[in-house]
Parts: structure tokens; sequence; C-alpha cells
């Protein structure tokens, strides 16, 4: 197949360019003119140059290809309405340019969010036909851009939602301070409990390539993650032990947390970009249980989801090998 992948140059893009590179698809990264190819310039694929803001770019970037995966996306913003704009409202753009200039599209597979349904009841495992209740702008914005995929789509476009949990890998800056602290001997240990599952990268891309043709995924919503359940405080523990690093464990209080987040957002003010941490991001954190059922995607998308034990390993090798700190200068 041909396939179009939209915000192809970032974090989750890139692995899922390269696993359908590996699947024997040809690629089109859909990318912006100034975006950073640092993690896709080395590879066989094509470029179309777009912004999705804008329906006629949209129109010309969905034309000639066989299935469409949506990443492009934001996940800091600096209000409500850029969250909107950049999840839901583009969304909205590339699924009716599907409808006007690629009717025939065999497949239109988007990236949404965990964010998009919210956490679970108390120890509950939540499922992606239960209510959603996100409690942040990016999950309402992530949540809207799905009702945008369904609404356009569904009995003319076959498509398939995905709702990655916490996503980690090479190439991540998020989860990145955990393995940065390991491998400075430090371990943050959370003083409230919180459960929570995870998703490492290729397994994510694993599963896009397994909708394309996958007959079972046609219209339905997945949930992705390892079943595994952690607090984080033992994620830590297991970058450790993956690291072979022995570390000092840092109780770290919520308070903590939410005075970085205000200092984080004063300081966007004055740089005029998207904080790193919010206190919208400290909400989502502070949430007991963002666990949901992962059955589904288990039984029909025939991927093995990967440990937290291998993976881990495998990131702080990457990271390792890309010298942490210079990573994302």
């Amino acid at each position: 197949m041909r396939v179009l992948v939209t915000g192809a140059n970032g974090f989750v893009g890139s692995h899922i360019a390269e696993t359908l590179l590996e699947a024997e698809h040809g690629v089109i990264c859909a990318v912006r003119k100034t975006s950073n190819l640092r993690w896709v310039e080395n590879l066989p694929v094509k470029y179309r140059y777009c912004d999705l803001n804008d329906k006629k770019f949209s129109e010309t970037v969905v034309k000639d290809v066989d299935a469409i995966v949506h990443c492009a996306g934001v996940v800091r913003a600096m209000s409500k309405g850029e969250y909107f704009k950049a999840n839901a409202e583009n969304t909205k753009n590339l699924c009716e340019a599907v409808l006007k200039v690629s009717p025939g599209l065999k497949k239109f597979i988007f990236i949404s969010s965990q964010a998009a349904m919210g956490p679970s009841a108390a120890e509950g495992v939540k499922k992606v036909t239960d209510k959603n209740s996100p409690v942040s702008d990016y999950g309402l914005s992530k949540l809207a851009a799905e009702s945008e995929v369904k609404k356009i789509l569904y009995g003319k476009v076959l498509y398939t939602i995905l709702r990655p949990a916490t996503v980690y890998g090479p190439r991540d800056k998020d989860i990145f301070i955990f393995f940065n602290l390991v491998h400075k001997h430090l371990r943050l240990v959370a003083m409230t409990k919180r459960f929570l599952q995870l998703i490492y990268v290729k397994d994510v891309a694993n599963a896009v390539t397994s909708c394309l043709e996958n007959k079972k995924t046609d219209n339905n919503t997945y949930y992705l993650a390892n079943s595994a359940v952690y607090t984080w405080s033992e994620i830590g523990r297991i970058i450790s032990y993956s690291a072979g690093i022995k570390t000092v464990p840092v109780p770290v209080a919520d308070f903590v947390f939410k005075f970085a987040a205000i200092v984080s957002e004063s300081l966007s003010y004055i740089t005029k970009k998207p904080a790193v941490l919010n206190r919208q991001k400290i909400v989502e954190m502070l949430q007991e249980y963002w666990t949901a059922d992962t059955k589904p995607a288990e039984n029909d998308l025939n991927v093995e989801f990967t440990s937290l034990e291998v993976a881990s390993e495998i990131t702080y090798n990457w990271y390792l090998s890309n010298k942490f700190s210079k990573l994302f200068l």
C-alpha cells in the first residue's frame, strides 16, 4: 500500500513510518516545511509538505494514497483553542479532504490518546465503550477529533481509532526524564501511589500496520497498552534494573509537581512557547488510575506487547548511545 503518515517526523510517527517500510509498504510523510526531519531523513520515503490548517493543502496531500495514518497534532499548547485547532479542526479538515479527493481510500487510522477516554474509577478497568471523561483540554480535543472521524467517515471510508496509553521508547522526550535521572543514579518515588499502563512505541507502530488490512478493526476503537499495571515508583525501579544502575530513591510530594507546573507555565508566557509541564498535565498525572481494557486489542490486532523490562533496556541503551543530554538540543 501507499500510506500517508501525517506527523511522520515526530516520536510516534517516525516509528510508524519505519515499521510500515519494514512491512514493505510505500510511505509518504506529510510534514510542514519547517519540520525537523532528523528521525526520517535517512528513510526511503517521499514527502508532501502541508499545513493541515489549510483545507486546500489537506486536499493536495491526500491524493493518490491507499491509506492514511493521522499522527499529526499537539500534546502541549498555550490555550484550549490551540489544542482544538491542532487536534480536532485539523482532523476534520483531513477527513473532509479524504471524502472530496480520495473517497476510495482503503483505511484511515487515527492516533488518538488514552487522555480522550479519561481515567478509570478506583481499581477499575475502563473499556472503550464506557463513558468518556477526559480531564484536560488535550484529552477533550482528542475526543473531539475522534468524533470528527466518526461523523465524517462512517459508512463512507473505513477507519480505526487507536488510543495509546503513555508511550515510551527511543526518541521520546517525556519519559526521557526518568531514564536521564536513572543515568544519574537517581530515582523519583511518588509519595502517593497511582496506577497506570504503558506502551512501547514499536508496539504502537505494529498495531498500526496490523490495522491496515485487518477487517476486524474496521470502524472500531482500541485502547493500546501492555496489560501490566505499574506505579511510577515501580517504573523507576524497573528502569534502574534494566539499565544495570544502582539508584538513590528521591521522594517527591504532589505539591512539588504542582509548583513545578506553575513555574513552567510562568516561563512559557515569557518564551511564548507551550510549557513542558502545565497544571492540566498535573491533573492528569494525579489521577489514581489510568488503566483500561487491553483484551480487544490483544484479540484483534495480532500484536505481542513488549514488556517494560525488555523495552526499557532497549530505550536506555538508545539514550546512552545518543549521549542523553545532547539528544533534544
